[in-house]
């Protein structure tokens, strides 16, 4: 059984978890537009997708996990977008809206569109309900940018301007963002001298990115008016790709696991097959806690289960393995064996499997330790059903 909120997991060290955090940075000097983005989350399996122009569409590049869900893009018109998971924000202004889900707009724009002005008249015509708990932030070639925050859309042409899990409505001052590693890149940004450069914009994202448990998995700079990307894997400064917008695009329709464009003995390269060993899914997570001795409460306290339900559901639902989901869920009731939730997940894994002794033990555990779980009592009287068909 599967929630997702936003979590913190203070066993180690502070981490932003299943929301997709992110930190973003424009500038915009002598006519040129540089846009630097980190994505931080669990997974490595992060993926490109180029999608070819039509007579009157843009060709595009998307960026996202194995779910196919952009979390960002670039299109030949030079514009950007990123998304940002935000804590909660009721989203108020709905009546009339057209009823679009958010990802199919986010692909009109870029498909359409060059600039923010443009993003903002056709944005405020869409049902943002989807928003409460996160923001877009658009950015094209001369500069301007646009907020999308749900009911609230910001624009702006600042030099520089920076983005990150926090709402710009809702502070006084950048001051007031209770984010170390914005803070450590703000300071950076503050103490260096501007330069509209990949080089120099590369080294701002480095300041912003994190190398905890939910890390930058990897960083892009786009040149908005060359459409070159440089692309940075797993915090790791040290190396980097180029692609060209226009070339990519000429290749026509594809996609491209981002590790996999990295050499093989590189540190990103060497986490991105670690991470999806289906032999030990979880081994990562066993050296990233080391000799710790942590309790089940602490854990639990923590949010430990729900790094645990993401990593399982990403094995069962989008790498298509359920062995390895069963392994990662194992190893979460190991450490947390009064886990209604995660018994319930594990549960699940071998109903997926159609082994249906182990999904109904595991369920009756969930059950046991949950009465309450009306999934639990759904999913026993499902495969009893399943058995009386046979």
């Amino acid at each position: 059984m599967k929630h997702v909120f936003f979590i913190y997991i203070t066993i180690v060290l502070l981490i932003p978890t299943t929301g997709t955090a992110c930190s973003m940075y424009k500038l915009t000097k002598n006519g040129r537009t540089i846009v630097g983005n980190n994505e931080d989350y669990f997974s490595p399996n992060s993926q490109f997708w180029f999608e070819t122009g039509t007579k009157n569409t843009f060709g595009v590049m998307y960026m996202g996990l194995l779910n196919n869900f952009a979390q960002g893009a670039m299109n030949e018109s030079g514009l950007v977008f990123d998304g940002f998971w935000e804590p909660y924000l009721e989203v108020k202004n709905i009546d009339g809206k057209l009823e679009i889900p958010i990802a199919d707009a986010i692909r009109n724009v870029m498909q359409t569109m060059t600039h923010v002005e443009d993003v903002k008249k056709y944005l405020q015509t869409i049902n943002l309900y989807s928003l409460a708990n996160g923001q877009l932030v658009f950015v094209d070639k001369s500069g301007t940018y646009l907020i999308v925050e749900g009911d609230e859309m910001f624009m702006g042409d600042e030099s520089e301007k920076t983005f990150s899990n926090f709402y710009y409505s809702q502070i006084e001052s950048l001051g007031d963002v209770k984010l170390d590693y914005f803070q450590k890149g703000q300071n950076f940004i503050h103490s260096t001298e501007t330069k509209p450069t990949l080089e120099y914009c590369s080294n701002a994202m480095q300041n912003f990115a994190q190398s905890r448990l939910a890390p930058t998995q990897y960083s892009t700079i786009y040149d908005l008016k060359t459409l070159k990307i440089r692309v940075y894997l797993y915090h790791d400064f040290s190396e980097f790709i180029e692609l060209d917008l226009k070339k990519e695009l000429k290749k026509g329709n594809h996609r491209t696991m981002i590790a996999e464009l990295f050499p093989k003995n590189s540190k990103g390269y060497l986490h991105y097959k670690k991470y999806n060993n289906p032999e030990n899914p979880v081994l990562f997570l066993q050296e990233y806690l080391g000799d710790n001795e942590i309790t089940e409460q602490e854990f639990l306290n923590n949010g430990f289960d729900n790094v645990i339900n993401e990593i399982g559901y990403e094995w069962m639902n989008d790498i298509k393995n359920p062995n390895g989901a069963i392994k990662v869920f194992e190893y979460g009731v190991e450490i947390m064996p009064n886990n209604s939730n995660l018994y319930d997940s594990l549960g699940e894994a071998h109903f997926i499997k159609k082994d249906w002794n182990n999904a109904i033990k595991n369920y009756a555990k969930s059950l046991f330790l949950n009465p309450e779980n009306k999934n639990a009592i759904k999913k026993i009287a499902e495969i009893n059903q399943l058995r009386e068909m046979r």
